[in-house]
């Protein structure tokens, strides 16, 4: 879009009226610009993330096309669990853009490697367990029910298969769970963590009062100490096995925004029906699914 754009708002306090001029895409606007209203803050979004949210949704299932090519939604999961699968599928397609970078700064976490040289990790993609190009391309790594949302895959020449990366000095396979929650970090992360059902959890998400997931482990840790129910080197232990984007160097206000438009488009805000029925589906033509991404079918 590159029509210009008058922007509108009425500040609370005053009576006067500010008027922006723009010229160029909607998503190079600040939405959290306090002259951006609502209704404006969501066509923002919506052209920053309009199509990476269908693509991210393709991938994971929730998203599929009908017999009249129009692009479809389907799901009976609340919103925390939609946003986990989209942002499995965020992670993926950031971990492989980004493999030298933030790539490998996440195998090495999730592989206990202090160190790994590029030539090395060149040798690795990540894929989604649950998603559908996996069942299709890697069908031997498909398992939806997993307890690795993410895992890191090599070929091996002298087989011609697939291996997955392995926990350093063991036999174990190494992966990443992902995790888009605003509470409850105590049973859905901790524990599980505590059990051996996790073993390595990344979680994307805020609090509505601004305090990360993260640092929400972190209190409950400290507290579970404090109390007597872990002894030091487990709490320790767990804490190592948690992270938060900007530990791999993943902007969090990216995390945020994404969030945001999931947020709008799944309680009705940004008009999902005429989104999936009509607009998706002719938007879609003349593009395919590849590799995290809408390309040109050309």
């Amino acid at each position: 879009m590159t029509d210009k754009v008058i922007i509108s708002s009425e500040e609370k306090q005053a009576d006067a009226q500010l008027e922006i001029l723009f010229s160029g895409p909607l998503s190079l606007l600040d939405h959290r610009h306090p002259a951006v209203n609502e209704e404006l803050q969501k066509k923002i979004l919506h052209d920053r993330y309009h199509q990476k949210l269908i693509a991210d949704g393709l991938e994971t299932g929730h998203f599929f096309y009908d017999h009249q090519n129009n692009i479809r939604f389907q799901t009976k999961q609340p919103v925390y669990t939609f946003a986990g699968f989209i942002f499995e599928a965020f992670a993926v397609n950031v971990l492989n853009s980004n493999m030298r970078t933030i790539g490998k700064r996440a195998f090495s976490w999730c592989t206990n490697r202090e160190q790994c040289k590029d030539d090395y990790i060149d040798q690795f993609k990540v894929i989604g367990t649950g998603f559908i190009t996996t069942k299709t391309l890697h069908p031997g790594f498909y398992g939806p029910q997993s307890n690795f949302d993410l895992v890191f895959i090599r070929k091996n020449l002298r087989q011609d298969v697939h291996e997955p990366a392995t926990v350093l000095g063991t036999t174990n396979q190494a992966g990443i769970q992902i995790k888009a929650i605003t509470g409850s970090e105590e049973t859905e992360i901790v524990e599980p963590l505590r059990t051996g059902r996790y073993s390595h959890v990344l979680t994307f998400l805020r609090h509505s009062d601004g305090e990360h997931s993260y640092n929400r482990c972190m209190t409950i840790l400290n507290s579970m100490y404090r109390n007597g129910v872990i002894q030091l080197s487990e709490k320790y232990d767990i804490e190592r096995r948690i992270s938060h984007p900007e530990m791999f160097g993943i902007d969090q206000r990216e995390v945020d925004d994404y969030y945001q438009y999931i947020l709008y488009w799944y309680t009705g805000h940004a008009q999902p029906d005429q989104f999936i029925t009509e607009g998706a589906g002719l938007e879609i033509k003349g593009y395919k699914y590849s590799n995290g991404l809408l390309v040109p079918t050309d």
